[in-house]
């Protein structure tokens, strides 16, 4: 068996109107099931690898196995989560060999004389941000979702942070905080016990009265609304700056992050054949789900040069995984999150649900598992995640066609 690990955890344009300032009350999980995925997704950290060490090849099977610890799994249905671990055949970001022609040589010198000028422009603009501008003093801030923290983090923010949510397990460094549980089941006192002062969340966050409670309290809360699209990660790295007090900075690192995610889809987009993907999510107490239309797993599928393949027969949204539903959609490829594949005992507990093993990818045994935040997170390294998926998908390509 081949098995694919995850290493690590295009340009975006800023939506107004996506934002849900502070005086809007939390929702709750809302009409797309995603957000709940997301979020049962969210506590997932360093669990030790289920399947064999990566490296071993036996036969036309490829699968990607965990290596990171499901936290607390006390949260609803479906949202986000994180880490990296290591890779076999080097299927992470894998580059062509210099075949082209003299004059695509020419272009590609130009291209990357142009990405080297947006990266020395990113970088002046950080420089310059970082001397004209900084977070206010006596901030205290507490983030609400992984994706979020990361954010901050990635801002060099993280010195005002004073305490996160369970599904805040990116970088490492965060679990050092102090931990308010889910946070779609916040307790006031625990938040007003570290005397924030901001607040930074989603609409997932809640109970709504929690969130009156710290308003009341004089805590400024900000909540965001849930984004699937490719350029979320700009966004909410530009609002989460601007709340700080860093504007520039933050469009620093959107400006980054919109380069990297140009550069990786445009060599995903040289996969030959797409494969048809399909984005199963499990979780405890028989939660098993299948992601259509809509949801964050389609961007980032045919983002990395994959077709969606629930979306593909017409399912919307998140629909009930059954047998039938399965063999309608009959996909090439499973993609599945960390968090659920260790609870359900790794890939033979998955191929154990009725009806996966009936179809191409449970024959095959071709499942690819990454971690929940980094696949699902939509934050900094969302990039990296998508290239990830694509060095999966071409080594699976290249597999089928050598049987």
């Amino acid at each position: 068996m081949q098995q694919w690990m995850s290493r690590r955890g295009k340009a975006g344009l800023l939506v107004v109107g996506l934002l849900l300032a502070a005086a809007l009350p939390a929702a709750g999980c809302g009409g797309d099931g995603e957000q709940a995925a997301a979020q049962a997704g969210e506590g997932q950290s360093q669990r030790q690898s289920i399947e064999q060490p990566a490296q071993q090849t036996t036969g036309g099977e490829a699968t990607a196995a965990s290596q990171s610890a499901s936290q607390a799994e006390d949260e609803p249905e479906p949202q986000q989560d994180s880490t990296a671990a290591s890779s076999v055949e080097q299927p992470q970001q894998e580059q062509d060999e210099a075949d082209a022609s003299s004059a695509e040589d020419e272009n590609q010198s130009a291209d990357a004389a142009g990405q080297e000028s947006a990266q020395t422009q990113a970088a002046e603009t950080q420089q310059s941000g970082a001397a004209g501008e900084s977070v206010a003093e006596g901030t205290r801030l507490v983030t609400l979702f992984g994706d979020l923290t990361e954010i901050v983090y990635a801002l060099d923010a993280e010195q005002y942070l004073v305490a996160r949510d369970t599904s805040s397990v990116y970088p490492a460094a965060t679990e050092e905080l102090p931990n308010l549980g889910f946070a779609g089941a916040l307790n006031a006192e625990a938040i007003l016990a570290m005397e924030p002062t901001l607040v930074i969340g989603t609409n997932m966050a809640g109970p709504p009265g929690v969130l009156d409670q710290l308003r009341a309290a004089g805590v400024e809360v900000l909540l965001l609304e849930e984004l699937n699209g490719l350029d979320a990660a700009q966004i909410k790295i530009r609002v989460v700056g601007e709340a700080l007090g860093i504007p520039q900075t933050a469009e620093a690192l959107a400006l980054d992050v919109e380069r990297r995610l140009a550069e990786v889809m445009a060599e995903a987009a040289e996969i030959e054949r797409p494969l048809r993907v399909l984005h199963v999510y499990v979780r405890r107490g028989g939660v098993q789900l299948v992601s259509g239309a809509g949801n964050k797993a389609q961007a980032i599928i045919e983002a990395a040069g994959g077709l969606d393949a629930a979306a593909e027969v017409g399912i919307e949204g998140w629909q009930p995984l059954t047998p039938e539903a399965l063999v309608a959609i009959d996909p090439e490829v499973y993609l599945v999150m960390d968090l659920g594949l260790g609870v359900v005992g790794g890939i033979e507990g998955l191929l154990e649900i009725p009806g996966m093993a009936e179809t191409q990818a449970g024959r095959a045994r071709r499942v690819i598992s990454m971690p929940d935040l980094y696949l699902l997170g939509f934050g900094p390294r969302l990039p990296e995640a998508i290239a990830d998926l694509a060095a999966y998908l071409r080594g699976i390509e290249a597999e089928i066609r050598s049987e």
